[in-house]
């Protein structure tokens, strides 16, 4: 008596262009878009897809930094002068109400804003 072994073929992974899971991935950005319709009608799982998704959002996290600096130019001549006081205007109808306080006195001046809006 013989051993006969029946095997099956071997079926190979398919394996997808990054071109072409770039443009899944973009289809599933909509938010009217549902993962499971892009993956079945296009012969995915869904969890491929969603795979897909995930790791997209992981790469582009990891090529933004969280910190970018940005360079200025320098301020040869700066318009804004320092003040020794605080000025505070109020517009009214009949004119502006005009407050100038001393720099040192900064509480007293908070002190007498809180008992004028008061």
């Amino acid at each position: 008596m013989s051993n006969v072994r029946v095997t099956r073929p071997y079926r190979k992974r398919r394996q997808y262009t990054p071109e072409f899971k770039a443009q899944l991935v973009a289809e599933s950005q909509n938010p009217s878009a549902s993962v499971s319709r892009i993956a079945l009608d296009n012969d995915l799982n869904a969890n491929l897809l969603r795979r897909w998704i995930k790791e997209s959002k992981q790469v582009g996290q990891q090529l933004s930094p969280a910190f970018v600096p940005i360079n200025f130019p320098a301020v040869a001549n700066p318009t804004v002068q320092k003040s020794n006081s605080i000025r505070i205007e109020i517009p009214q109808p009949g004119g502006a109400i005009v407050v100038e306080w001393p720099t040192e006195q900064a509480h007293q001046c908070t002190m007498f804003l809180r008992s004028l809006l008061q």
